[in-house]
């Protein structure tokens, strides 16, 4: 088994590096990847100790790189898998926290237009270095804020970010697009650092049609793969995703997306207890990497 889309403290997740090792030891899981947000200080600190005495399986370089595709005007993630550590360290945005600190002073004000309760204070931590995580983390903590999100149909599912802040019609609404870079240099930075690149759960973006999402970017973007298993697929999605991938000759991949006590329902190796990944599903990319 497998589960190769995991968060540790170094990005919004709650786990630390030896605790995810830990777990996945636990869960007798032959491949893992630590794939932080725009970071890979997971893999700094490997540097510093023996993993095999936590855990006995294999660990693949990752990391989860948000990125604009044009042709949709949405934000989106890829997965990149086995690159070059000091390569891609050249070309990671160093700037992540004064955007993300401009973003979260944007959602307070408007936050503040709603009558929702916070601390005014609020800044962004080690832990949590996007906007939408942290802003999202401290309405969840005052019970009156949930009857002024009802009635202003502010959503929280599947998280904040993708249901106000990547949504037009919301007064989070934020344009990333002068922010971030664009899916086809995202590509070609990974592949200069001898990776793999796939796209990150499909499902998750709100568009018209994701079937025709995927198929856009088979033809049109030199990716390496899919992530067809995801802990919030259904059978017919995972499907879906599968035969988009044999359709394009793309690889297969998949995870959890595991947040530890941010994303509590979902367990390393298990998602939501729909996953049990094969292992032979990467078994045609696992040695090129």
């Amino acid at each position: 088994m497998i589960d190769l889309h995991i968060h540790s403290s170094y990005s919004d997740g709650s786990y630390s590096v030896i605790e995810i090792l830990k777990e996945a030891q636990s869960k007798n899981l032959e491949y893992i990847s630590i794939t932080d947000h725009d970071s890979i200080d997971a893999y700094e600190e490997l540097k510093k100790f023996n993993s095999n005495d936590y855990y006995s399986g294999k660990i693949i370089i990752g990391c989860e790189f948000k990125c604009f595709l044009n042709e949709y005007n949405i934000p989106i993630e890829v997965l990149g898998y086995g690159f070059n550590l000091n390569k891609i360290k050249n070309y990671l945005d160093n700037n992540i926290m004064e955007t993300q600190s401009k973003y979260l002073n944007f959602l307070k004000d408007q936050g503040k237009k709603l009558g929702l309760i916070f601390n005014p204070d609020l800044k962004l931590n080690d832990k949590h270095c996007y906007a939408s995580a942290v802003f999202q983390e401290e309405l969840i903590r005052y019970n009156e804020n949930q009857e002024i999100m009802k009635n202003n149909n502010i959503s929280l599912k599947p998280n904040f970010y993708r249901a106000e802040q990547c949504n037009k019609n919301s007064i989070f609404y934020i344009d990333e697009k002068k922010d971030i870079i664009d899916l086809r240099r995202m590509i070609k930075i990974i592949h200069n650092a001898d990776g793999l690149v796939f796209l990150a759960h499909p499902y998750i973006y709100i568009v018209n049609s994701v079937e025709e999402m995927v198929e856009s970017i088979a033809k049109r973007y030199n990716i390496d793969g899919i992530e067809c298993y995801y802990s919030t697929f259904n059978k017919k999605q995972t499907k879906n995703m599968v035969n988009c991938a044999k359709k394009y000759n793309l690889y297969i991949s998949g995870g959890s997306d595991f947040h530890g006590a941010r994303k509590p329902d979902i367990i390393i190796g298990e998602g939501k207890g729909n996953l049990n990944i094969e292992t032979e599903i990467i078994s045609n990319w696992i040695n090129k990497i």
